[in-house]
């Protein structure tokens, strides 16, 4: 499998605009963020990081070998020379993310939703997400159902991949690894890529995006207040403003109008 470079992909907007769809995170002078995600389980030290980590579902080698196999899918300059000043799943902590997000319901309140809508990183006076909002019974239900599915198909994928891999996954070269991951065994590479991206480009409260590399890679600005509105206007909007078209608006409703015969 030939690694696709993230410049070329974000030439043709896919994972800009997937980035505005994610919990928003900061612009490229910002600082990381104060808060972490919440944690019931003891810390570990990662390579290649000098963060602490929190597992909560992974053991040692399934992190290891998902954070090999991401290095794959979005590799940054430690996996490739070419994507030298940009980062990847190794560089945003990834696997953190998706680990999170396997054991969201096994930490209180659970990782699911941050609060909001703004962190205290881009000037705000207080940190409305350094809290999780705790779930209902339904949604929790619904979250379990979701999250089993999940930790089932992570557990058994990266068990293939070591299998194709003929043994140790995160041990073969990095051709053999293209070649595992390219197979894609019961579409686990395609969900665990979907994972990488999100953490790539999510708020660094769920996880993953360590240091806001995502965001200032891409220079998205992130959760600060919308350029025009003032905190207040904000917090007590009455929402959004009628639209009266006039000029030539109103001439091309007219004429659509017409044409449908309404």
């Amino acid at each position: 499998m030939t690694a696709i470079s993230r410049r070329g992909i974000l030439k043709g907007g896919g994972l800009a605009a997937l980035a505005v769809l994610l919990p928003p995170e900061l612009l490229s002078g910002c600082t990381t963020s104060t808060s972490t995600p919440p944690t019931s389980a003891p810390t570990t030290t990662r390579p290649g990081t000098s963060l602490p980590r929190t597992r909560l579902v992974f053991d040692e080698h399934e992190a290891d070998v998902v954070t090999e196999a991401t290095a794959r899918l979005i590799p940054g300059p430690l996996d490739d020379p070419a994507e030298a000043g940009h980062p990847g799943a190794r560089e945003a902590n990834v696997t953190r993310y998706i680990d999170t997000l396997l054991g969201a319901l096994s930490v209180t309140p659970q990782a699911v939703f941050a609060g909001g809508p703004f962190s205290n990183r881009s000037g705000n006076p207080t940190d409305d997400m350094a809290e999780f909002i705790g779930l209902g019974p339904a949604e929790a239900a619904s979250w379990k159902i979701r999250l089993t599915d999940f930790q089932s198909r992570y557990r058994t994928g990266i068990a293939t991949l070591d299998r194709l891999a003929g043994g140790d996954f995160t041990t073969v070269s990095n051709e053999a690894k293209d070649a595992v991951l390219v197979k894609d065994p019961d579409g686990f590479v395609t969900l665990m890529f979907g994972h990488a991206i999100e953490a790539m480009y999510s708020c660094p409260e769920y996880g993953g995006n360590e240091g806001l590399v995502g965001w200032i890679d891409i220079k998205f600005p992130g959760d600060c207040l919308p350029r025009g509105f003032t905190a207040d206007e904000v917090t007590n909007s009455d929402g959004p403003d009628r639209y009266v078209p006039d000029g030539t608006a109103l001439k091309l409703l007219a004429l659509v109008k017409g044409s449908s015969g309404k």
